[in-house]
């Protein structure tokens, strides 16, 4: 046997137990379990992509949209008007107001119902909270003026492992809001550290540390200072100052139908992008899993090796699936 060039193809020599060299017959490489160990992954990569594809080819938005640039003009005063008719066909799909000064911001909301429009403004007032003698207690009057509303806050204590927020119900009070200090250390822990409301004008803050003789807060405050509406076919802005030369008003519409559409399609695209997302995730692991089993039971190495290569491609793959996926789902 050791004679045959053809047989020792065949065999590997091995030592025996007793120091001998034995000749023990070689695995043959079936192709078949090769391109299991290669296509099962694959399966798992390829298919998720075609998948996401499909759902971005559903997405119209991008193609659909419609966007109008509107510049107000000055009538008296500090009232400023601009025509503007929505087209019937048309939703609202989005609105913003801005200028490029220093003199706060600006934001616009649309009603669901396309028949209004509301400008915002937002600035933001500094307090300065004072601790009581001999407690860890922070207090400091504020108030808002007619019309004035809470959008945020920000109380200036910093810690490593802390943050701080003002809670608050946007839709239907925000005439009252209260500080939680989120943290995360340990355990996450949420609770609550201080309040305000419009009644008593008072902020308050307590979370048990001593910070010195006064801690600093920003509170984003907001008024609405004019709109459109669908009857009278024209912005109406009056903030009591006079508008940046650069105020410009920006809506972005979408065709009724189209949008719809969207809508209704939109239900299939978020379970074909669950599925996409579960499948990409799952086949690097189902190659680990076959290159273990290939590499370890016997007769299994063409698995092993498919399996391997598989997963040599997935970065490639998975890179062009969430590129399509995150497109698909903006």
């Amino acid at each position: 046997m050791t004679g045959s060039p053809m047989a020792q193809d065949n065999v590997k020599f091995v030592m025996g137990p007793d120091g001998q060299m034995i000749a023990v017959q070689k695995e043959p490489f079936v192709w078949k379990k090769f391109f299991i160990g290669l296509g099962v992954p694959l399966f798992l990569m390829v298919v998720p992509l075609l998948l996401s594809l499909y759902a971005d080819s559903m997405s119209v938005w991008d193609e659909d949209y419609e966007s109008e640039y509107i510049s107000v003009e000055l009538v008296n005063g500090t009232a400023y008007t601009a025509p503007y008719s929505l087209d019937p066909n048309h939703v609202i799909e989005w609105c913003n107001a801005y200028d490029y000064g220093n003199n706060g911001g600006y934001y616009c909301e649309h009603d669901s119902d396309d028949s209004e429009m509301q400008i915002f403004k937002y600035w933001y007032v500094e307090s300065t909270l004072v601790r009581e003698d001999n407690t860890t207690a922070y207090s400091t009057n504020f108030s808002l003026e007619e019309g004035q509303s809470v959008e945020g806050c920000d109380v200036q204590v910093y810690q490593y492992s802390s943050s701080y927020y003002c809670d608050y119900n946007r839709q239907t009070d925000t005439e009252e809001f209260t500080i939680i200090k989120e943290t995360w250390d340990d355990n996450y822990n949420r609770e609550q550290v201080g309040q305000w409301n419009q009644n008593s004008e008072q902020i308050e803050f307590d979370d048990g540390e001593d910070y010195g003789t006064e801690i600093n807060i920003l509170v984003q405050v907001k008024k609405e200072i004019g709109g459109w509406t669908e009857s009278s076919g024209a912005f109406n802005i009056d903030s009591g100052d006079l508008l940046e030369d650069a105020f410009t008003i920006h809506v972005e519409t979408m065709d009724e139908d189209t949008y719809d559409e969207m809508n209704d399609n939109r239900a299939t695209m978020d379970v074909l992008l669950t599925i996409t997302m579960f499948m990409c995730c799952s086949a690097p692991l189902v190659a680990i899993g076959m290159i273990i089993y290939g590499f370890a039971a016997t007769g299994g190495k063409p698995i092993g090796i498919g399996a391997v290569i598989s997963l040599v491609a997935y970065p490639v793959i998975g890179f062009f699936t969430m590129i399509t996926a995150m497109v698909a789902s903006w």
